[in-house]
């Protein structure tokens, strides 16, 4: 049985993730490693951003979200890889669906971010997306990156956290790009399969999940022995 290694960026266990990637995978052992991992509540804290620096959501393993500085999760992401490499990865999944610089790593190392834009732009195929970030200054970085893997400068866009935001909250944000787009992204790994059918219902049309779509990419990856 093949081992996925999978990275956060927060902390884990991640009770609101696994049992879904689970439903996606071949038979495997699953190994889970947060880049907040065995920090101090108060160092977490000082890890904020200020107003306008690049930012990053998590969960914290008591389940409460927390924003937190995105060039400090460079390392400790990093760090999460080769804690999984040397607990016995076979193949190292980044659930996150932020960029990230260079990660030295000896196995498969796949990034939830690439898997999931270039799956959907094949899937799109001339479709008008429209994308979901859990924070506002990410917006722009995200539109940047989405345009130039489908292709366009088209791109409806929304703010909506998962981890802390009502199910009112997300209906509204779909609703509010529904006549802009053909097909919805809910583009953080924090979104699950609840929140997807809570979109759907609202959009009417194709809502797709990051975390499912590196989820189905990542099996090919775990099937064998």
């Amino acid at each position: 049985m093949r081992t996925l290694g999978l990275v956060t960026i927060g902390q884990t266990p991640r009770v609101d993730l696994v049992a879904e990637l689970r439903a996606l995978l071949p038979p495997c052992r699953i190994l889970e490693h947060g880049a907040l991992d065995g920090l101090a509540e108060h160092t977490i804290a000082a890890m904020a951003p200020s107003p306008g620096e690049p930012a990053l959501t998590t969960r914290l393993a008591d389940g409460r979200a927390v924003v937190y500085r995105h060039d400090l999760a460079e390392g400790l992401v990093a760090a999460a890889v080769r804690r999984a490499e040397s607990a016995g990865a076979d193949v190292v999944l980044l659930a996150c669906g932020g960029s990230f610089g260079e990660i030295e790593h000896r196995k498969p190392l796949l990034r939830t971010e690439e898997l999931a834009q270039h799956a959907v732009s094949g899937l799109a195929n001339g479709l008008r997306v429209g994308v979901l970030r859990p924070l506002a200054d990410q917006v722009e970085p995200a539109r940047r990156a989405w345009c130039r893997v489908l292709g366009t400068d088209q791109l409806a866009t929304a703010v909506v956290n998962p981890f802390d935001a009502a199910p009112g909250e997300l209906a509204a944000a779909v609703a509010g790009i529904a006549d802009q787009c053909d097909l919805v992204v809910l583009d953080c790994f924090g979104f699950d399969e609840q929140m997807r059918a809570v979109a759907a219902g609202v959009f009417g049309g194709p809502v797709l999940l990051i975390r499912s779509l590196a989820a189905r990419l990542t099996a090919e990856l775990l099937v064998g022995e």
